[in-house]
């Protein structure tokens, strides 16, 4: 059956390769039918993960009708195939059947009860393999999303404006912001949910800041902190509220956060100003590390309950 044109889903065949049928794969095949995607059943004779069969690029080709891992999700019931194919670049999930909820998976997604997993879900496992950033919030003017390593040359304008310069440490060389970059997406995107996001006019494209939630050591604990920056020319223009508040809102009702903190420089009046207009009050001070191994002292802040 063809994917049909409104279609959530962002891959239109679904393998699945297993050891074992049960009724829910039986059922997660389906509604996966009435969705609109091809399913593909692979049922093997050998446990693939001991080596004896091991899982080739001319499978991964033919699981895809020639196409390879583009619009393709697989789901498996074994580690070694799942390995094999994240090795290949292909959006692949574990899956834990009834009776082997307990079985090990070295691979970054897994799931039980296959029909009660979302579309959202099985979305994100595709992007994720293909590299594609995920759009975290729209508010009126602004899209949040996150960086990609092709936005790196317009990020290097955004930290040469000199009203962001004065409060964030600069980019690494090209280079090392490339692989700074990759590794950013793979242990803050993928592994937490979130991070430092970019910023876009909605109107225009045009990168215009930077803000998410970050990392940060208060008090000998590790908090999360909320932090933001826009571009000079468009400062004095409430975007700093605007997208402060939506991913505020995102942090309390996608993430399940019941606080966040807020570290600004003494003389950052500015950013104090916001920090108190989005309902943070003040905690303290500390001394900050604020990029390159240079500290500052520092006036914490804290908003708890977000909502």
């Amino acid at each position: 059956m063809d994917k049909s044109e409104d279609s959530v889903h962002l891959f239109d065949t679904v393998a699945l390769i297993l050891h074992r049928m049960n009724s829910d794969v039986e059922k997660y095949i389906e509604v996966s039918l009435s969705e609109g995607l091809r399913v593909k059943l692979y049922v093997m004779e050998k446990d693939t993960s001991q080596g004896d069969e091991p899982l080739s690029r001319e499978l991964c080709g033919r699981i895809g009708d020639g196409q390879g891992a583009q619009g393709l999700l697989v789901i498996t019931d074994d580690d070694g195939v799942a390995q094999e194919l994240e090795r290949l670049g292909v959006a692949v999930t574990g899956y834990r059947a009834p009776g082997c909820e307990y079985e090990g998976f070295a691979t970054r997604y897994v799931v039980e009860e296959l029909p009660m997993v979302d579309d959202e879900y099985f979305n994100l496992v595709y992007m994720r393999a293909h590299h594609i950033p995920v759009v975290i919030a729209q508010t009126e003017r602004t899209i949040i999303r996150e960086m990609t390593e092709n936005d790196l040359p317009a990020m290097y304008e955004l930290y040469a404006d000199p009203t962001v310069a004065r409060w964030c440490e600069p980019l690494y060389e090209y280079d090392k912001e490339l692989k700074f970059t990759r590794a950013y997406i793979d242990n803050m995107y993928v592994f937490y949910g979130y991070g430092l996001w970019l910023v876009f006019d909605k109107e225009c494209g045009e990168l215009i800041g930077r803000a998410g939630i970050s990392h940060r050591e208060i008090d000998g604990i590790e908090r999360c902190e909320l932090g933001y920056i826009i571009k000079g020319t468009r400062q004095r223009q409430g975007l700093g509220f605007e997208v402060s508040r939506e991913i505020i809102r995102y942090a309390a009702d996608s993430l399940g956060m019941d606080e966040l903190w807020l570290c600004t420089e003494e003389d950052n009046t500015a950013s104090e100003a916001l920090a108190q207009k989005l309902g943070f009050y003040r905690w303290g001070s500390a001394l900050c590390d604020i990029g390159r191994g240079e500290q500052k002292e520092c006036r914490i802040y804290r908003k708890s309950p977000l909502c």
